[in-house]
Order: C-alpha cells, then sequence, then structure tokens
C-alpha cells in the first residue's frame, strides 16, 4: 500500500473512532447498579428510575451498593411491568447526568416512568424533579416515591403493586380512553 492510501485509511478511523467516542460516563454499562435497557421498551410498558442513598465514594463500597440496588428494584420486582435504570452517583450532578443520558438514548415522548429515591439519592432526584416539573410531566412522569429514610426496604412488595396499578391504569388509558375497571388491577 503506497503512503497515500494508508494516510487516508488513517484518517479515516481517526474520524470513525471520533464520532463513536462517548460522550457521557452513562454509555458504560459500570457506571450503572441495574441498567435494563436489553428488555425491550415494548415488551414492558414504562421504566422506573431508582437512586439510593448511598453516593460512590470507592470502589470499596461499590459490592455494597450493587447490592443495595438488586434486593430494593432489581431481579424480578419489575418483570414485566417496567424496565429499571439504577445509576452509580458520585456527586450531585450526576443525576442529571444520568437522566439526561436515559431521556436521550432510552425514552420516547410520553412513555411512563417513575421515579423511586431513598436518602441522600431521593434528595438529589427530587431537586431533579422540582427543577423539572413542567417537562418531566408532559414527558410522562407517572409518580414519584421519595424517603428520607437510609435502611433498605424501602421497596417493598405493596409499593410494587402500587407501581404496577398505576402503570396499568395509564396504559388502559391510553389504550381504551377510559379509567380502567378496579376489577382488573393487582390484589
Amino acid at each position: 500500500m503506497d503512503m497515500k492510501v494508508k494516510s487516508s485509511i488513517a484518517v479515516a478511523l481517526l474520524a470513525l473512532l471520533a464520532g463513536c467516542a462517548h460522550q457521557s460516563p452513562y454509555d458504560y454499562m459500570e457506571n450503572w447498579l441495574v441498567r435494563e435497557d436489553a428488555v425491550r421498551d415494548f415488551s414492558v410498558h414504562a421504566d422506573v428510575i431508582y437512586l439510593q442513598d448511598r453516593l460512590y465514594d470507592d470502589m470499596s463500597t461499590l459490592g455494597l451498593m450493587f447490592a443495595h440496588a438488586q434486593n430494593e428494584v432489581g431481579g424480578d420486582r419489575f418483570k414485566g411491568v417496567a424496565r429499571v435504570f439504577s445509576p452509580l452517583v458520585a456527586n450531585s450532578d450526576d443525576p442529571e447526568r444520568a437522566l439526561d443520558w436515559y431521556f436521550r438514548y432510552h425514552h420516547k415522548n410520553g412513555r411512563p416512568f417513575l421515579f423511586i429515591g431513598e436518602g441522600r439519592g431521593g434528595a438529589l432526584l427530587k431537586a431533579y424533579e422540582d427543577d423539572n416539573a413542567d417537562d418531566l410531566k408532559d414527558d410522562g412522569l407517572l409518580a414519584s416515591f421519595y424517603t428520607d429514610e437510609t435502611e433498605g426496604g424501602f421497596v417493598t412488595d405493596r409499593m410494587v403493586k402500587v407501581i404496577h396499578n398505576s402503570i396499568m391504569r395509564k396504559r388502559y388509558l391510553d389504550q381504551w380512553g377510559r379509567e380502567m375497571p378496579e376489577s382488573m388491577l393487582k390484589d
């Protein structure tokens, strides 16, 4: 290959790599405690955004944060109902960055979503909601759940049922144009 062709290939590769550069730390899976974007959005009816009390300080807290997120919102808690997104948060700007990423790549206009926040994570998420209340409502915010508690167990089975019923009511209203009969709700 002559030098001119090699130079052209190098320039093309650099341009391709520059176009693929990550713009957000939330492009990387390791910056999420739970990120269910592999679940097809048409197979569930809403998304849950969860921020826990712990802020990421160092590697020694990561295992605890991951386990807590899995206990609260991971596994099968919302299977068949909602996708879950729980970002790793290290400072007060991170919720906004994570939510910007979520809205850019996984939110379709009007898709219902819910906020769940505990302790410091809940305070950061609530501040974001307060600052963007009108836009969030227009974008499909269905409900918010916050607590000052810092111990696990905030996301109870009862809360999951309330969230499930809220999502199903919204879906029914969108599809049929009327309120869902109470007999169809989950006990």
